[in-house]
């Protein structure tokens, strides 16, 4: 069995939090009790012509990240580029140099063929440093055939670095199908004041990082992928996915902070090579799966982890048009408000780290949608045309979600706040919380502290979602 590079002592990564530290378990590992390491497979140039696909993996892994990312390589290049696969990646690394110092240079790579047993373990046992427990400058060294580019102080957290790697990718390693992995932290639909130390894939050197407006920008260069797969926190949201939904055909990714195990990458691409012509949407539900796999090795609570199909983006726009529209006809806040008091709920904030989780749910901004549409119409008195109507429409939208828009939603046990899993259907959306966050408590001054608003984005502008919670908000 391969021996695993990076093993979380603790319990919660949480990836919208920078703070924790990332110790590692090397037991197994013995330096003198593994033969000679074989000489490095070159890198295979890039192909003249389409493989199946390329996997392209983008990090802004400086922080705790850049350990488990190191971890993610391992999976890699146990499988490597084949004649059906490439895998390309551009990430960070925290190495050590010979007078102790330890530096974070980011490095831009193309795998070559899979490496042997012999050779792993051999860069594993030279290339960590048993008393300080860092990696050593010769473990990455031990790339420098798949090396194409290496930087210091590089801004991993603009987009346009992003873009630049996946154009570069798309050139030079072509494939009749792309799938595009972001590794960093995530923070929802929120993208708040850098001061505050957080937002989506966020280079925590610079404090700058993607805002959602600067994702569709991301995609846009990008170009067409199959599927996109978000290794962030909270970042399965209806406003995530219609940033991005004109340029890939599958999102995966969770509602939830995510747990350290990540997505079993060396199980994908055997995935991958076995079956190149799996459809994008299996390639999502094997990695949701597989992360689930994992979490329950660790013995962790709860996870979950959704793939949604954009080609069903329209017609759940259309349903939820005409609910939210029926429920602003209505304006039944005791229904809504019991709804928003009890709905599955995400912990946007790592709140639950230093609080209870009563406290969390108070202030969590993110909600399940099929559970919050299901709550408000339970709550509904079904005495007029116009509840029956509004029920009747919660009911068709429930259904669409369900059986059309999410392909599947893999889940176990509870959620940070002590939500059952098996309530959600894994899309998430902004519900207006009981209190906000920042300052005061109230929204304008929540909302001060963020860059993008919420009515600025273009699923709150070209959906009633928008008006229907800026009702609930007093706002209209």
């Amino acid at each position: 069995m391969t021996k695993r590079l990076l093993i979380a002592a603790f319990t919660l990564l949480s990836f919208s939090l920078p703070s924790l530290a990332a110790p590692f378990n090397l037991d197994s590992i013995r330096a003198g009790e593994v033969p000679a390491a074989e000489a490095p497979v070159p890198a295979a140039p890039p192909a003249a012509a389409q493989k199946e696909w390329t996997v392209m993996v983008y990090a802004t892994t400086k922080d705790v990240l850049k350990y488990f990312m190191a971890d993610q390589l391992i999976d890699l290049v146990q499988v490597g580029s084949t004649d059906k696969v490439n895998v390309v990646l551009e990430t960070s690394f925290p190495v050590e140099g010979a007078d102790g110092t330890v530096s974070t240079p980011t490095v831009r790579m193309a795998l070559g063929a899979p490496w042997s047993q012999q050779q792993l373990d051999q860069t594993l046992a030279s290339g960590f440093n048993e008393s300080s427990k860092q990696l050593k400058e010769s473990f990455l060294g031990a790339f420098e055939p798949y090396t194409v580019k290496r930087e210091a102080s590089a801004d991993t957290g603009d987009w346009r670095r992003a873009a630049d790697f996946t154009r570069w990718a798309k050139a030079n390693y072509p494939a009749k199908r792309y799938l595009f992995l972001v590794f960093g932290h995530g923070n929802g639909i929120f993208d708040m004041k850098k001061k505050h130390d957080k937002g989506t894939l966020m280079d925590t050197d610079t404090q700058n990082y993607v805002t959602l407006p600067e994702m569709r920008l991301l995609m846009e260069q990008t170009g067409k992928v199959d599927a996109f797969v978000m290794l962030s926190c909270i970042m399965q949201m209806a406003e995530v996915t219609w940033q991005v939904k004109d340029y890939t055909d599958v999102v995966v990714g969770s509602g939830e902070l995510m747990w350290a195990v990540s997505y079993d990458l060396n199980a994908m691409l055997k995935s991958m090579n076995a079956n190149p012509g799996a459809s994008a949407a299996e390639i999502g539900r094997e990695l949701s799966e597989g992360y689930l796999a994992r979490a329950r090795a660790k013995g962790y609570k709860g996870a979950h982890s959704s793939v949604i199909l954009t080609g069903k983006l329209p017609g759940f726009a259309g349903k939820l048009d005409l609910w939210a529209d029926s429920q602003l006809a209505l304006r039944d806040e005791k229904a809504v408000t019991a709804a928003r008091k009890r709905v599955v709920r995400y912990d946007m904030f790592g709140i639950t780290q230093s609080t209870i989780p009563a406290i969390a749910n108070y202030f969590s901004q993110s909600g399940d949608l099929y559970d919050f549409v299901r709550l408000v119409t339970e709550n509904t008195p079904q005495d007029t045309p116009e509840r029956l109507l509004a029920r009747q429409r919660g009911l068709d939208l429930m259904d669409y979600i369900e059986k059309e828009l999410v392909y599947s939603h893999s889940n176990y046990g509870t959620s940070h706040i002590q939500y059952e899993f098996a309530r959600a259907r894994g899309l998430a959306v902004y519900v207006p919380p009981g209190g906000h966050f920042f300052g005061t408590g109230t929204l304008d001054d929540f909302e001060s502290n963020v860059e993008t608003k919420y009515g600025d984005l273009p699923f709150a502008r070209e959906t009633r979602w928008g008006a229907f919670v800026n009702w609930i908000n007093k706002r209209n």
